[in-house]
């Protein structure tokens, strides 16, 4: 009687990329053990009780920032403190419900984000936070410098009803002015002020003449993505403009601190940064910016000789972690898949059974994050209309699913049914070896850990399924003893078994995982046949392999 050994570590394998056939693991991860790869639970979800409790509302970002973890739920920014889940309300934003992109300025200066049409600052010393408006005045420029001055000063007009007066000092050598320095910024300004300046000393000064010139953080929308590079936060617009910061200071934005995509005549995505480059990515192209530390107007400049011809078609998808990149890309010739950048060359990380499954996507609301546990690199990528996450293993290059048993929402699942759904923890934050993950649909805060062995009290689907297997002939089997090989747990084992090409499967039956051999007995006959094994009990677990004793027609 011949003996098979099926693994239950399986790759997905989706013939349409609706992942309802074909084999597949679902909510674990693969590991080496010697010669052998396991299949491992993924860790579960513990709530983070919040007092007072954060709002059940859609979420839209979260981030670690100077020892405090910060979310952004239905465009109010919360401040939570991560030893006793304190919370308190940081300030609003404006705009649509979008996802949110942060950046942290050197030494925890000032935390920036955008929520892709306004940016918000938050000042790490005393805690303020404030939108970036444009009715300030950054900087006057001298266009005449006049002659005489002893002792300028410099006057600007008021700003309509409600706005501050900005003031400066002015810059002189040999009489002549040469700048003006900003004291205060000034606030309420609908367009330049007139500027003045007279010769308090006594003297003969005359003939300066000056423009002022408002901030001028971009207006009209912003991409996916925000970077600090060099003392500058950078950011970009889907007309291809890259804007900078001034040094330093991410509340000052020069109207000609900025550079321009335009190798391709693709619209902009996304914007990220990769060793010392900054990369905004098209709709079909990928261009690198480095810090040429040029005197005037952006201080980036374009790198062509690295321009790539994958470019995003959304920058959701973009995370960069450890000296790499990974994302959604898109090219004229091969269509969608997934890259990854390490170095300057991409390297594509989906295979045709993930790139029909994007496929499937109008990729219109996508989210994705990286994090490393156990020694692994997972990307998490959600699919939000096809009600999918895929995870990709970037130290063991393997795809996997994962889902959460939870009720359905307005934009994914079935609204109302509980069931599996998308892994609905949508936004990462790690601090210490400590793994925050944020619900997207109702702003639920959870810790992740392999010592949480559910979702929170709801069970995990732990599940392999095999691809059909016929063993090389389509003679009759009969197949009479299946045992698992794997972690002795207490535990249900449940299998059920697809003749017909994953159109209909056989009721499940169990197994005792905890038993020496955990078996069962006379499991039918068939000519071809795909296996499900699936277990959703608390507890951890690793699973090598199905053994299989069948006789084959003669």
């Amino acid at each position: 009687m011949p003996t098979q050994r099926i693994p239950l570590v399986q790759q997905i394998t989706t013939r349409n990329g609706d992942l309802k056939t074909d084999s597949k693991c679902v909510n674990g991860y693969f590991e080496s053990k010697g010669s052998s790869v396991e299949f491992v639970k993924r860790p579960g979800l513990q709530i983070a009780q919040t007092s007072p409790a954060l709002p059940d509302a859609q979420a839209q970002g979260m981030c670690y920032f100077n020892g405090y973890l910060y979310a952004v739920i239905n465009n109010v920014l919360y401040k939570i403190d991560p030893t006793t889940y304190a919370t308190s309300t940081v300030g609003s934003i404006t705009g649509p419900i979008e996802t949110c992109y942060f950046v942290q300025t050197l030494n925890n200066g000032y935390l920036f984000l955008h929520n892709q049409l306004n940016g918000y600052l938050l000042n790490g010393s005393t805690g303020t936070f404030f939108q970036i408006t444009n009715d300030t005045v950054i900087n006057v420029i001298v266009s005449t410098g006049g002659t005489g001055y002893t002792a300028p000063t410099v006057t600007f007009s008021a700003p309509p009803a409600g706005g501050t007066t900005a003031t400066g000092t002015v810059q002189f050598t040999g009489g002549v002015i040469t700048g003006v320095t900003m004291t205060n910024y000034g606030s309420g300004y609908t367009s330049p002020p007139s500027v003045t300046f007279a010769d308090s000393g006594g003297g003969t000064g005359a003939g300066a003449s000056g423009t002022a010139v408002l901030n001028f953080f971009p207006t009209g929308g912003l991409n996916p993505g925000a970077v600090f590079l060099d003392s500058y936060v950078v950011i970009s617009t889907p007309s291809g403009c890259v804007y900078t910061s001034n040094v330093g200071n991410p509340a000052i934005w020069n109207p000609l601190d900025y550079v321009t995509a335009e190798a391709e005549p693709d619209q902009s995505t996304g914007i990220a940064k990769h060793l010392n480059f900054v990369l905004d990515y098209g709709q079909w192209s990928l261009e690198f910016f480095y810090d040429a530390a040029n005197p005037t107007g952006s201080p980036l400049s374009p790198a062509p000789s690295y321009r790539i011809e994958i470019g995003c078609p959304n920058g959701n998808s973009i995370v960069s972690f450890e000296q790499s990149v990974i994302w959604i890309g898109s090219s004229k010739a091969e269509g969608t898949g997934v890259f990854m950048l390490d170095g300057v060359a991409p390297t594509k990380v989906s295979d045709e059974y993930i790139d029909r499954i994007l496929g499937n996507s109008d990729l219109q609301y996508v989210t994705a994050y990286v994090f490393k546990f156990n020694g692994h690199l997972f990307y998490v990528l959600t699919l939000h209309d096809l009600n999918v996450t895929i995870v990709y293993d970037i130290s063991q290059q393997a795809w996997v699913q994962w889902t959460m048993y939870a009720i359905g929402d307005e934009d994914s699942g079935v609204p109302g049914i509980y069931a599996e759904q998308y892994f609905r923890p949508s936004y990462y934050a790690g601090n210490n070896g400590i793994y925050y993950v944020l619900d997207d649909d109702n702003g639920t805060l959870y810790t992740l850990s392999d010592t949480y062995y559910s979702d929170a009290g709801a069970p995990i689907y732990y599940r392999s399924v095999t691809s059909i297997i016929d063993n090389g002939l389509t003679k009759r089997k009969f197949y009479n003893r299946v045992e698992i090989v794997g972690d002795k747990v207490g535990a249900t084992m449940n299998i059920r078994r697809s003749d017909d090409d994953y159109q209909n499967w056989s009721p499940y039956r169990t197994v005792d995982l905890s038993k020496p051999r955990p078996q069962i007995y006379q499991t039918g006959q068939a000519r071809r046949r795909a296996w499900e094994f699936l277990c959703t009990e608390n507890v951890p677990l690793r699973l090598e392999t199905a053994e299989i004793d069948l006789e084959i027609e003669q």
